[in-house]
């Protein structure tokens, strides 16, 4: 049993340089679709966004206002409300509601509308091996290859099977493997993921 090892050794790397030899890459073995999809769900608030006010027949509360990095946003009549972590759903009742001491005298003008006007708050990070590494705001939710683009593409130098998402939520940060190969010969769709807020994509 001994004397097998190298055997078996010499045969996992014959594997290996064939592969290499055959511009083969192995299947990287995660759960991809277990992922959040962002754009299947409602958009979350975050610092920088910028959100548009508009109540029927008020222009004082009517208007543009940005996130702030403390979370809140300034609204005339109620001063500073925490809007980072609420859709935009839940930011116009709570808006509606606040307002209601106000103006209860007329119901109807209780019409209100709550949009994002600009995706600020929404960025991902591109670092590493590619020729412009950086920090993006692209204003609408990006995919892995459409991130990399941002970044004008991975260098010479870059070795695009080891690519990695570092992703934080509930306080843990997971790695996701990405093999740029796999994913650009179309092999790998399901490697394609939409960027979370806050995502980083490392090219090694």
């Amino acid at each position: 049993m001994m004397r097998a090892e190298p055997y078996w050794r010499g045969v996992v790397l014959g594997v290996l340089l064939g592969l290499a030899a055959a511009g083969c890459q192995p299947l990287t073995r995660y759960d991809y679709r277990g992922e959040l999809d962002p754009t299947q769900h409602e958009y979350v608030l975050g610092p920088g966004d910028i959100i548009e006010i508009r109540q029927w027949k008020n222009p004082d509360v009517s208007g543009r206002t940005r996130v702030l990095p403390d979370g809140t946003i300034q609204v005339p009549l109620l001063g500073q409300v925490a809007a980072a972590g609420l859709t935009v759903k839940k930011l116009r009742e709570k808006l509606a509601k606040g307002l209601e001491r106000f103006i209860s005298q007329n119901p109807d003008m209780l019409t209100l509308t709550v949009s994002v006007d600009e995706y600020q708050g929404y960025a991902v990070s591109v670092l590493g091996e590619v020729s412009q590494p950086g920090h993006y705001q692209p204003g609408h939710y990006v995919t892995v290859l459409e991130a990399l683009a941002l970044a004008h593409g991975l260098t010479p130098y870059a070795r695009g099977e080891g690519i990695t998402i570092l992703r934080r939520s509930d306080g843990k940060e997971r790695r996701i493997p990405i093999s740029y190969p796999l994913l650009a010969a179309g092999k790998r769709p399901e490697m394609n993921l939409y960027l979370l807020r806050g995502d980083v994509v490392i090219v090694p």
